[in-house]
C-alpha cells in the first residue's frame, strides 16, 4: 500500500475515533439529567460542538402533530430570527419537509435554496449551510435536529450521518425526559391530594399548604437553587403538615391555648410528618425538611434544637413561609394580621427564629407582589 494512501487511511481512522469519542460524550451528557428543558438545552449546545456549527435549533411536534414548535436553540444573537422560527407546519420550510419525508435534508447554501422560509434572514445573520436530521423515536418522528454554518457547503454526507446518530441518542434521551416529567405530574397530584386531605382536617388553613409551597418556590427561585433542590422544597412545601393526619380534630380547631399535654402531641407532627415521608421511596429526600421546619436559627426551636445554617436550608425557607402563611389566614383563636404587623414580625424574629437572609429575601418578593 502506497505510503500517501496509508497516511490518508490513518487520518480517517484518527477522525473517526475522535467522532465517535465525542458522540459517546455527549451521550452521556445529555442522559444526565431528566428534566426536559435541560435535555433539550444540553442537545443544541453539544449538537453545535461535535459538528463545528455556528448554530443549532431542535424543534418538536405539537400534541396535534401537525406542528413544530421551537424548543431549543443555541448560537442564534438575533432574537427576532428566532421569534420568526417559533412554529412550523408539518410540510413546511425544511424541518417540516424532514417531517413529512422521514429523511435528513442538507443545504450547501440558504440563500440559494427556495425550500427554506427565512433565506434573507439566514442571509443578514452570515448562515449558509444547514444540516436538518429527523428526531426518531420508536419509528415516530417527534421533531427535527438543524444544524448551521457560515461556510458555504461545510457538511458532507458523512456528516448527516454523525448527526443523525447523534439525533438518535438525543430522542431517547427525550422520552426518558417526558416520561419521567409525566411520572412527576403524577406524583405531584397524588401529594396535592395527600395535602389536601391534611388541611381539610382544619377547615380554617384549607389551601394552606398549597400556598406555602408557591411562596417556597418562590423564595428558591430568587435564590436561584437547582432544579433538584427546588422539586424537593416543592413536594416538602405541600407536604409539611403531614403528620398532623393523626392529631385529633379538636386540638387542630381548638378556639383557645393548647394545654401543655395537647402542645407536645401537636408538637410531635414534624418528626410523625417525617418518619411517613420516609417510607415512601420517591418522598424520602423531603424527610430532613419537614423534620425541621419548626427549628429556630438561635437553636430554640424543635425537635432537634438546630442552629443556624446545622438547619437544612429547605427547612429555614420553610420555616419563614409557614409563619407567614400562619399571621396571614384567621385561625380559631385570631384574626389574620395585617400586612404591615406581619412584616413587622418576621422582623423581629429575623436572626432569632428565622434566617436573616431567607427573612430579607421574601420580604422583597412580598414588597414586589404588593406593588
Amino acid at each position: 500500500m502506497p505510503q500517501k494512501e496509508n497516511n490518508s487511511l490513518k487520518e480517517n481512522l484518527k477522525k473517526k475515533i475522535k467522532e465517535f469519542s465525542a458522540l459517546y460524550e455527549v451521550g452521556k451528557s445529555v442522559t444526565s439529567t431528566l428534566h426536559l428543558d435541560e435535555v433539550l438545552a444540553l442537545i443544541t449546545k453539544k449538537a453545535a460542538t461535535i459538528m463545528a456549527a455556528s448554530a443549532c435549533s431542535l424543534r418538536l411536534l405539537d400534541k396535534t402533530g401537525h406542528e413544530l414548535l421551537l424548543r431549543s436553540a443555541y448560537g442564534f444573537r438575533n432574537k427576532r430570527f428566532l421569534k420568526l422560527k417559533r412554529s412550523l407546519k408539518v410540510g413546511e420550510s425544511i424541518a417540516g419537509r424532514v417531517v413529512e419525508s422521514g429523511k435528513p435534508y442538507i443545504i450547501n447554501d440558504l440563500t440559494k435554496e427556495k425550500n427554506y422560509k427565512y433565506p434573507n434572514h439566514a442571509a443578514q445573520k452570515g448562515l449558509r449551510s444547514l444540516v436538518t436530521v429527523p428526531l426518531i423515536q420508536k419509528d415516530k418522528i417527534i421533531g427535527v435536529l438543524s444544524i448551521y454554518n457560515t461556510k458555504i457547503g461545510k457538511y458532507t454526507p458523512e456528516d448527516v450521518k454523525l448527526l443523525a446518530m447523534f439525533a438518535s441518542q438525543a430522542a431517547i434521551a427525550i422520552e426518558n425526559a417526558r416520561l419521567f416529567e409525566q411520572a412527576e405530574t403524577g406524583y405531584l397530584n397524588t401529594i396535592k391530594t395527600l395535602s389536601n386531605i391534611i388541611d381539610a382536617k382544619d377547615s380554617q388553613t384549607f389551601g394552606h399548604s398549597e400556598r406555602v409551597m408557591k411562596s417556597c418556590i418562590d423564595i428558591a427561585n430568587t435564590l436561584r437553587l437547582p432544579e433538584n433542590e427546588k422539586e424537593v422544597l416543592r413536594y416538602a412545601g405541600l407536604l409539611h403538615d403531614i403528620g398532623k393526619i393523626g392529631i385529633d380534630v379538636g386540638i387542630l380547631r381548638k378556639p383557645s391555648k393548647l394545654t401543655r399535654e395537647e402542645w407536645k402531641v401537636m408538637s410531635l407532627h414534624p418528626v410523625v410528618g417525617s418518619g411517613i415521608v420516609e417510607q415512601i421511596g420517591f418522598l424520602d429526600t423531603l424527610a430532613p425538611i419537614i423534620l425541621h421546619h419548626h427549628e429556630r436559627y438561635d437553636g430554640k426551636g424543635y425537635p432537634s434544637k438546630l442552629k443556624k445554617d446545622n438547619i437544612p436550608l429547605g427547612a429555614r425557607i420553610l420555616s419563614v413561609v409557614d409563619a407567614y402563611e400562619s399571621m396571614a389566614s384567621d385561625r380559631p383563636y385570631r384574626k389574620a394580621l395585617s400586612s404591615k404587623k406581619i412584616r413587622q414580625e418576621l422582623l423581629e424574629g429575623s436572626g432569632t427564629q428565622f434566617d436573616p437572609k431567607i427573612v430579607k429575601v421574601f420580604l422583597n418578593i412580598l414588597s414586589k407582589k404588593s406593588h
